[in-house]
């Protein structure tokens, strides 16, 4: 039980995100069954395969979050709950830092998002602002981005480069060890959101780099937060940036970004 429940309900949290990216794969879908190669399978046959691969990662990451975060001395507050373990005074609180932490990466993202629209705007035709989701897409950006790729990334990821770190160095856990585990994680989370930019144009340098750097800064502030305090709190501030995209775009519109 050790094992089993903390990574049964995990990878169920998991699974909200997974299932949340099923009203978003119709375009996707589309573009499967007018390839002339396209096997002969209904839309909900493709559907079922397309969920595979983020479904196996999720599982992954979740049974080596599950098995070495601990050992990596980083929290999870639903791990330990479903071990009927003790939560550390440095997880208790700091809701509120992480409200702040995302919301304040969240508008530097968004502006800065802005100004690149406004120096290039032929990288940036047909690529839609931060506020501008339907409603199936911002359910997804807090249920797979603030749950799923946490656990993909932070729970799973990272934890691995920072127990592997700690084995290397016989135990011990340096700051800079800790902020290694942090930045790598971040650049893997950054590359993950480039196949979805290349699902939506052509991206040239600017766009790359745009990606990678908004992503990346992000991923730091949500690695930071769940090697001080939790995964949880990774989570909490991931999805206070998404709504920030929401709340903040259209203000600093106003403002004349």
């Amino acid at each position: 039980m050790a094992f089993a429940r903390p990574f049964l309900v995990l990878s169920g949290l998991g699974l909200l995100g997974i299932l949340s990216l099923v009203p978003t794969l119709g375009p996707t879908i589309a573009q499967i069954q007018h390839l002339p190669e396209a096997p002969p399978l209904s839309e909900a046959a493709l559907a079922a395969i397309l969920l595979v691969q983020p479904t196996l990662l999720l599982l992954a990451a979740v049974a080596v979050g599950v098995g070495l975060s601990e050992r990596a001395g980083l929290v999870s507050l639903v791990q330990r709950r479903c071990r009927g373990q003790a939560v550390p005074e440095t997880a208790a609180g700091g809701w509120l830092t992480a409200l702040l932490l995302g919301a304040l990466a969240g508008t530097v993202a968004a502006a800065v998002d802005l100004v690149l629209r406004q120096l290039h705007l032929a990288s940036f035709a047909g690529i839609p602002r931060l506020d501008d989701a339907p409603v199936a897409g911002k359910i997804m950006a807090l249920l797979y981005g603030g749950i799923t790729e946490e656990l993909m990334t932070r729970f799973g990821l990272m934890t691995l480069f920072l127990w592997i770190g700690t084995r290397l160095l016989r135990g011990k856990r340096p700051l800079w060890l800790v902020w290694a585990a942090i930045a790598l994680a971040s650049l893997l989370f950054a590359a993950g959101h480039l196949p979805a930019l290349a699902g939506t144009t052509r991206p040239d340098t600017v766009l790359i780099l745009r990606t990678l750097g908004l992503n990346g800064l992000l991923g730091l502030v949500y690695g930071w937060l769940y090697a001080s305090r939790s995964l949880e709190h990774a989570m909490l501030a991931h999805m206070a940036t998404h709504v920030i995209f929401w709340i903040a775009t259209p203000f600093l519109v106003l403002l004349g970004l």
